[in-house]
């Protein structure tokens, strides 16, 4: 692999090219594979991966292309590919908008050096910690353990570095009731280690995947009007993708907006605050992919729309002073409402949950659901559930249980009053 020098003389000797970014990750992994509790594979991988974005530019128009380098680049075989990558950019124009500014360099203190194998080796005990059940078992489990550098480097006099380190663990549980196996999918994903906190995720979907096995269908129970139906998990992180993405510089620039500054987002009042990092937030990183270094921004306060944020692409087109960078995790603070006593719906697990920005609607296929009678939970699967986000966010609650996804941290549940079951 070309070192970072050379990568940067052959940048600087070309003249056609007015700015550049370099984003170099070296990744240090362990990865498990496991079939029952019996390991498979055990391998250890070591990555680099540098990417090169070229920019050509006039102060009217501004092209760009990305180049990526193999470990059998050279000098040589580097010019090839920015001469073809700037050809691209001439023929890739967008209105003119300039680099980040250098700014105060962000310098992250090396880490400790940490055991991947050890760790990697602890969560598979901490998963299997959770495998106790003479009818429930964890059918596959992958763990990765990785480590990584990341440097960003650009014409403009930027370089920062940063380390992150994030455990993944992909089981799938399965659960037999004599007459048929019934499997889940469980993907946990965090910036720190918590073996305890696997072993409580992975205990749960086991115990999902129990009540899966012994689930009801809506034509076994009948449900009350306007129940109200409790979202987690993955639908969370789709809400806050939407929400996020509405409020960003782009879909402003675009008109693909719905809510303007001052509007009312919600009756009831949540603050939502876009971070760059966030402890237990795997997608958590300090400055962005233009190298902006990331501070709060809250865009919602009080369930009112505050506050733009996005990249210094549509950032400069909006004329925005303070350009926040693209922003990765997002806090939810809110008054937790009661919900425990009255019958409601907690859905679990969608076989694929869906939101389409556009037309707000989201929902889909349940694979897992408790439905709470006023007295007991009964398992519930084999339907849908259907609403336009941007109506039920107006009278959206939340819980007062709280959670940390890979983007997310704040209420667990988002409970909504006007959902359609069907």
């Amino acid at each position: 692999m070309m070192k970072k020098n050379e990568i940067l003389a052959c940048l600087r000797a070309n003249k056609q090219i007015s700015d550049f970014e370099v984003r170099i990750v070296d990744k240090d992994s362990r990865e498990l594979f496991y079939v029952l509790q019996h390991l498979q594979i055990n391998r250890a991988v070591k990555v680099n991966t540098t990417t090169i974005k070229v920019y050509v530019s006039n102060k009217k128009t501004t092209g760009s292309s990305t180049v990526t380098l193999t470990a059998a680049d050279d000098a040589k075989t580097l010019n090839q590919k920015l001469k073809k990558a700037v050809s691209q950019a001439k023929a890739a124009l967008n209105a003119y908008y300039p680099l980040a500014d250098k700014g105060q360099n962000y310098k992250a203190k090396k880490p400790s050096a940490k055991d991947l194998n050890a760790i990697a080796s602890n969560a598979a005990k901490a998963v299997f910690k959770a495998d106790v059940y003479r009818q429930g078992w964890i059918n596959s489990t992958e763990i990765f353990v990785t480590e990584a550098r990341n440097e960003f480097i650009s014409s403009n006099g930027i370089d920062h570095i940063d380390y992150d380190f994030k455990i993944g663990i992909e089981c799938i549980p399965t659960w037999s009731n004599k007459k048929e196996e019934f499997e889940l999918y469980k993907y946990y994903q965090s910036n720190k280690i918590d073996y305890k906190g696997i072993t409580k995720e992975i205990d749960e979907i086991l115990k999902a995947a129990k009540e899966r096995s012994r689930a009801l269908t809506l034509k076994e129970v009948k449900l009350p009007e306007k129940l109200p139906v409790l979202v987690k998990n993955d639908m969370i992180q789709e809400i806050m993708w939407v929400l996020g993405n509405d409020l960003s510089y782009r879909n402003v620039y675009q008109k693909q907006d719905h809510y303007a500054l001052n509007d009312v987002v919600s009756e009831n009042p949540f603050d939502l605050i876009l971070k760059g990092t966030i402890s237990g937030c795997a997608a958590s990183r300090r400055f962005d992919d233009h190298g902006v270094v990331l501070k709060n921004r809250t865009i919602i306060r009080k369930g009112i729309a505050k506050a733009h944020h996005g990249d210094i692409q549509f950032g400069h087109y909006l004329q925005e002073e303070k350009i926040s960078g693209s922003l990765p995790v997002a806090e939810l603070k809110a008054e937790g409402s009661s919900y425990k006593k009255e019958p409601h719906l907690i859905i679990e697990s969608f076989s694929a949950p869906q939101l389409e920005e556009d037309s707000g609607y989201f929902g889909g296929e349940v694979r897992l659901a408790m439905y709470y009678d006023g007295k007991k939970y009964i398992p519930l699967t084999g339907f849908s559930i259907s609403g336009n986000i941007y109506e039920s966010l107006k009278k959206v609650r939340f819980s007062k249980e709280q959670t940390v996804l890979s983007n997310y941290k704040g209420p667990e549940y988002f409970i909504f009053s006007d959902m359609i079951i069907s």
